[in-house]
C-alpha cells in the first residue's frame, strides 16, 4: 500500500516563528447496519481516526444504542456526533465523551461560536420542531423553531456570519419533497427569510459553500438531479438540471468551486462548474461510492464503500484522480471530518513553489507561486470554506483579506494538476 503522505509548505514570514497547519487525522463517521425487519442493532455505530502521517486505522468510538448515524463535525477541541437520537460530544485529544444528549430525529449539525444548530427529521414521525439550538457549552436547549414556521424535514445547515442556512427538503415524505433554504439569524433567534428553490430545485440532498456562494445538490423525485446555487450577497439564484443523472445523486462534495457528484449506484465522478453552468470533467472509478469529501489542505478526495451490512473501505485519490491509498473502515463509512492541527515553524523557511506576503497581514496578501494559479480557495483551520477566488492562471495574485476575521487561515493554490497549501494569519 502507497504510503499516504501530505505535502504542507512553508511561507515566507517575517515574523520571529510561524504555525504550519496539517492534518493530524482524519475521523471517519461509521453507520453501522441496522436491521428494521427484526430491529436489531447488527453492526453499531463506530468512529475510526485515519492518520495520514502513519497510514492506520483505528476505531476510536462505539455507539452502542444509536441505529445510524447522520454527522460529524470538529469544533476547536472537541468533536460531535449525530447518531439516530444522540448527540454527543467528545473531547477531540483524548476522545472521552463529554456529554450526551437526546434529540430526536437528529440529523446534520454546524458549530458557532457559542451554539449548535441541529436540524431534524424522522420517517413517519411528526416532531413539533425542525430546527434546535443548542448551546454548546452546556448542551442545553436554547430554542427550537417551531413546525408552523418550518413544518418540513432540514438536513444541510451552513453558519456564516451570524446566520444558519437550512436545506428544508422534507425528505421523509415520500412525495411530498419541497426545496427551499431557511435563513436563520442567531442573534434574534428569528427565521428572516425562505428561499425557495423552484420547480427544479425540489428535495435538497447537500448544501455546499464557498466564499459568499451556496450551493444545493438537489435530488427532485429520484428521476433526475439538479444544482442550484445562490449569492448571499446579491441574493441571485439559478439552478441547472444535470444531464448526465437519470436516478438521482449518490454522493456530492465541493472543492475549488466546483461540484464533484456522482448518480446514484453509478461509477463516473463528474465535475461540474457553476459559473458556466457545465460540466468540465468525468472520471471512471468503477466503485459506487457512498461517501465524498476533500481534504481542506491539499485538496485530495476521500471516498468511501459499502455493502451497507459486512464492510466499509475509504479510498484517497491525488488531485489527479490517481489513487493514493485505501485502508477498512466500519461499515458504511459515510462522513469524514478532518482534524486540522498548527505546528511550530523555523524562522524566514522559503518555499520554491508558494510564497505569500506580507504574513501576517491585514489587508492584503501578494501571493507568487511556481505555477499558473487556476483557482485560489481559503478556509479557516476548522476546515470551513471562507474565500475563493479565479486565479485567471497568472502566477502573482493580489488578494483582499479585509472583510476575513482575525485568525489563522489554510491557502491552497491549484494548478498544474496539483494543489499547494500554506498557512497565514490575518490580524
Amino acid at each position: 500500500m502507497k504510503k499516504f503522505m501530505y505535502l504542507i509548505l512553508a511561507v515566507m514570514i517575517t515574523t520571529s516563528a510561524f504555525s504550519q497547519a496539517y492534518v493530524s487525522r482524519v475521523l471517519v463517521l461509521n453507520e453501522g447496519y441496522f436491521d428494521y425487519i427484526t430491529n436489531d442493532i447488527i453492526v453499531p455505530v463506530t468512529v475510526g481516526a485515519y492518520d495520514p502521517q502513519t497510514d492506520t486505522y483505528t476505531t476510536i468510538q462505539t455507539i452502542d444504542e444509536a441505529r445510524f448515524a447522520s454527522d460529524i463535525a470538529i469544533d476547536g477541541d472537541y468533536y460531535y456526533v449525530a447518531a439516530d437520537h444522540f448527540l454527543q460530544k467528545y473531547d477531540l485529544l483524548t476522545n472521552a465523551l463529554i456529554s450526551s444528549i437526546d434529540v430526536e430525529g437528529i440529523r446534520q449539525i454546524a458549530i458557532t461560536n457559542d451554539e449548535i444548530i441541529v436540524t431534524r427529521g424522522e420517517y413517519l414521525v411528526t416532531l413539533p420542531s425542525y430546527i434546535q439550538v443548542y448551546q454548546k457549552e452546556t448542551m442545553t436547549l436554547d430554542y427550537e423553531i417551531p413546525a408552523d414556521v418550518i413544518p418540513h424535514t432540514t438536513e444541510g445547515v451552513i453558519v456564516k456570519d451570524g446566520k444558519a442556512y437550512i436545506a428544508v427538503n422534507n425528505g421523509f415524505v415520500f412525495g411530498g419533497e419541497v426545496g427551499y433554504i431557511a435563513v436563520l439569524d442567531l442573534a434574534t433567534a428569528y427565521v428572516e427569510n425562505i428561499i425557495d428553490l423552484g420547480a427544479d430545485g425540489i428535495n435538497p440532498d447537500n448544501l455546499m459553500i464557498e466564499g459568499d456562494q451556496l450551493f444545493t445538490l438537489n435530488n427532485k423525485d429520484f428521476t433526475g438531479s439538479s444544482v442550484s446555487s445562490y449569492k448571499i450577497g446579491t441574493g441571485e439564484l439559478a439552478t441547472t438540471n444535470l444531464a448526465n443523472i437519470s436516478s438521482g445523486c449518490g454522493t456530492s462534495a465541493i472543492s475549488g468551486g466546483s461540484i464533484y457528484y456522482q448518480e446514484l449506484f453509478g461509477t463516473t465522478i463528474s465535475k461540474f462548474d457553476p459559473a458556466t453552468e457545465t460540466i468540465t470533467d468525468e472520471n471512471e472509478y468503477g466503485i459506487s461510492f457512498y461517501g465524498l469529501s476533500f481534504d481542506p489542505l491539499n485538496g485530495q478526495m476521500y471516498t468511501s464503500e459499502t455493502d451497507y451490512f459486512s464492510y466499509g473501505k475509504v479510498y484517497v485519490y491525488n488531485t489527479d484522480g490517481t489513487l493514493s491509498t485505501s485502508f477498512d473502515a466500519g461499515v458504511s463509512p459515510g462522513n469524514f471530518a478532518f482534524d486540522v492541527r498548527m505546528e511550530s515553524g523555523v524562522k524566514d523557511l522559503k518555499s520554491d513553489f508558494l510564497k505569500m506576503q506580507p504574513n501576517p497581514a491585514t489587508e492584503q496578501i501578494s501571493l507568487k507561486a511556481d505555477f499558473n494559479i487556476e483557482t485560489v480557495s481559503i478556509s479557516n483551520i476548522q476546515g470551513a470554506s471562507c474565500l475563493t477566488l479565479d486565479g485567471s492562471h497568472a502566477d502573482l495574485m493580489l488578494i483582499d483579506i479585509t472583510k476575513l476575521p482575525a485568525g489563522q487561515y489554510i491557502l491552497s493554490a491549484t494548478g498544474d494538476s496539483s494543489t499547494q497549501s500554506a498557512m497565514f494569519i490575518k490580524q
